[in-house]
């Protein structure tokens, strides 16, 4: 059985063996999110989430199987190699992305494509009243960082369309104006 079909049809039955988050996400409106779940025969399936809780919700998102512990030792070392992952509950990582997601939905602003395959790796049932705790956007507008893979022109027309002109933050990286 390839990958995909594999994620689809055991993801969210296999037991969760770790959630990891960069370290200062609190503080970031940008955050890696790993979760980490044990097949049987001891390797192991993951998903990974870049999670804007400031506006854009899942910013990227991918998902493998059958990696073995070095593997995945391995990845954790690249996905956090700017930041140290702190290990959060099943409940708190499930709020995060889900609650960005959601917070993203009010401007009509959809997840990463590669989401829909990621998120069989995710439990919704996991989520609880925890969700209302995480601060999303700043202020309590959105807040819009563009990136080098984002539609700029799209994303500010739907927060025109949905909160306002004036209404959120727009900020672009240096880089993106060369």
């Amino acid at each position: 059985m390839n990958c995909k079909k594999y994620i689809i049809r055991n993801g969210r039955t296999l037991p969760i063996f770790k959630c990891l988050i960069g370290d200062g996400y609190e503080e970031q409106g940008l955050t890696q999110c790993l979760i980490i779940r044990k097949q049987p025969g001891g390797k192991f399936t993951f998903a990974f989430f870049m999670v804007d809780r400031l506006c854009l919700g899942v910013k990227n998102a991918f998902v493998n199987c059958n990696f073995t512990e070095e593997q995945i030792e391995d990845l954790i070392e690249k996905v956090f190699r700017d930041y140290e992952p702190e290990e959060v509950t099943p409940a708190y990582f499930h709020n995060l992305v889900y609650g960005a997601i959601d917070y993203a939905g009010e401007f009509g602003l959809k997840p990463h494509k590669d989401f829909g395959l990621a998120e069989y790796i995710l439990d919704p049932d996991l989520i609880d009243d925890g969700i209302d705790e995480i601060e999303m956007g700043l202020d309590g507008k959105p807040f819009f960082i563009s990136g080098p893979y984002d539609n700029v022109q799209k994303i500010l027309n739907a927060l025109d369309r949905t909160v306002g002109e004036g209404n959120y933050t727009f900020i672009t990286r240096p880089e993106d104006l060369d």
